[in-house]
């Protein structure tokens, strides 16, 4: 330790007066191993990166597969209520029309969203003991059973079950996929990589729409039965990939089965990959916090004295989301539309052509990630809905005219660009980051569960406020939404860091440093190596 402290000593010496503190340096200490491997990780561009690392990428895009599910599982249990052959079979007779019950739609979002609080406690220890593979094979026979019960439902009683039952398996996939990605994709990439998974949410609402336009074309229970159909294909053809994919060298690692993760890694890269260095940068994050080789964590650790300020950042991440309006603009757009006063199928090819428009802006989103960060694009991201939010609000008090609707579906158009492009697509790299290695599954799973409660509220809430028999708010509801991310844009701007281009071991080192959050982008790690494991010095400079 007494040559440490010397070459440290060295360092500072080399230093000229108050230069470090213009800079912002931090002295760490990284064996050289870890030093190597972080050295040719931040030299590789873009196309280098993805040429070293393409295999463990395509097993990322195997992750979009299953958050394209996600999203497509998700939106059809919600949106089912616009097909009016749903609402004549499960509600009730209002004027010329069919309604479901507020309590009913109540009913439904609170069974969606207790089946994914359920799912996200539950993947925790699962996926700590089974690892990522064997869990998802899992989730996969739930949500076989859920969509049956779904396809067969008779009642709202027994679609109430049968919601519940499939999102079990929804919190499971929202919070293995992010993680899984994260820890299988290259640095250069590993924002667009995990924001892309919001990408594959969002084209599975669009084929999801596009479902239901297309069930316009059938009579009966088959107009709306189609749509659960739909959802056994993804799961035959996940099912089918799920055999041949690798599991990440982390779980492995963190449960003492070294040589397995290296098998892995050699198996996924070129010989002439440093192998050794990635199990090194690995196992230096986990030894960071102090765990055993046994374990990834609790839900526990989460929230100590460490870790309590990162868990707050992950959980804002997907807090805002909800807190923006996503809830009413995704779930209820086709409704809304109808409420509004256009046709069934108009409204439904309104909701496509603004998903589309959502899809090409979380393409953007690749972009936005590296170019502005993970903090600015969460900060501009959330500035641009507040001013959609505000416009749309002020609109509906102002007039109730055809120009003035015409108005406010081409700003819930742009919303749907700003929020994909930003706070839709941003959450993921966020949370995936700011979490320790040890703790990325439990880290993650709490999000999952923050994002349900969050949700919940609003699915509760928006059936009485947008219902026609209950406040029919319209878009007058996004004063709300706006008041709301104003304070989430405080809350970002003083505790949400910038993680961009830093490895999970220098993000683990600057928090442990204490850096505010303001100043990560232009504070500089000095690193001295070791011959040993890595520690953390601490000592500004």
């Amino acid at each position: 330790m007494s040559d440490v402290k010397d070459a440290v000593a060295a360092h500072a010496e080399d230093s000229l007066p108050g230069e470090s503190d213009n800079k912002g340096q931090s002295i760490v200490l990284n064996s050289e191993a870890v030093h190597r491997f972080q050295e040719h990780q931040h030299s590789l561009s873009v196309k280098e990166s993805i040429k070293e690392s393409w295999k463990p990428i395509v097993w990322c895009a195997y992750m979009f597969l299953v958050c394209i599910m996600y999203g497509y599982d998700a939106l059809a249990g919600s949106v089912v209520i616009s097909i009016e052959e749903f609402r004549k079979d499960f509600g009730f007779r209002y004027g010329d029309d069919y309604v479901v019950g507020a309590d009913w739609q109540l009913g439904f979002q609170a069974g969606f969203f207790a089946g994914n609080i359920l799912g996200g406690i539950a993947v925790g220890p699962v996926v700590g003991r089974w690892g990522r593979k064997r869990t998802i094979a899992l989730a996969y026979v739930i949500n076989v059973a859920g969509v049956f019960l779904q396809f067969f439902a008779t009642s709202p009683a027994h679609f109430l079950g049968s919601k519940l039952l499939t999102a079990f398996p929804l919190g499971a996939f929202a919070t293995i996929a992010p993680t899984y990605a994260s820890e299988m994709s290259p640095l250069a990439v590993r924002g667009a990589i995990t924001g892309g998974m919001n990408l594959a949410i969002v084209l599975g609402n669009t084929i999801g729409y596009g479902v239901i336009r297309e069930s316009t074309k059938y009579s009966g229970k088959a107009s709306y039965r189609i749509l659960f159909a739909v959802q056994w294909g993804f799961v035959g053809l996940c099912l089918t990939i799920l055999p041949f994919m690798p599991e990440s060298p982390y779980w492995y690692i963190a449960r003492g089965r070294e040589d397995d993760a290296r098998k892995v890694l050699a198996k996924l890269h070129k010989p002439t990959y440093d192998i050794e260095g990635r199990i090194a940068e690995i196992k230096s994050s986990l030894q960071q916090e102090h765990e055993t080789e046994q374990t990834q964590g609790t839900f526990g650790n989460c929230f100590n004295k460490q870790n309590w300020k990162r868990t707050s950042v992950t959980i804002m991440a997907f807090v805002i989301q909800n807190f923006s309006g996503m809830g009413w603009v995704v779930g209820y757009m086709s409704y809304f539309f109808q409420l509004a006063g256009m046709s069934a199928a108009k409204s439904f090819d309104m909701t496509i052509v603004i998903s589309g428009v959502m899809v090409v802006g979380n393409l953007c989103s690749w972009f936005l990630v590296e170019y502005l960060g993970r903090r600015g694009t969460m900060l501009y991201g959330a500035l641009t809905l507040f001013v959609a939010l505000l416009v749309i609000a002020v609109l509906a008090v102002a007039t109730t005219s055809q120009a003035a609707l015409t108005v406010q579906i081409v700003i819930m158009g742009i919303w749907g660009f700003a929020y994909q492009g930003t706070l839709g697509a941003v959450a993921w790299p966020i949370a995936s980051e700011n979490a320790t290695s040890s703790l990325r599954t439990p880290t993650q799973a709490i999000c999952t569960i923050a994002n349900a409660l969050t949700a919940s509220i609003w699915g509760m809430a928006l059936p009485y406020a947008v219902n026609p028999d209950q406040g029919n708010l319209q878009g007058k509801i996004g004063f709300i939404y706006a008041a709301l991310l104003l304070l989430c844009m405080v809350f970002a701007f003083f505790f949400v860091p910038e993680t961009k281009g830093r490895t999970y071991s220098e993000i683990d080192q600057l928090w442990a440093l204490g850096i505010p959050a303001r100043k990560w982008s232009k504070h500089e790690l000095v690193v001295v190596q070791t011959s040993g494991t890595d520690k953390e010095l601490g000592d500004d400079i």
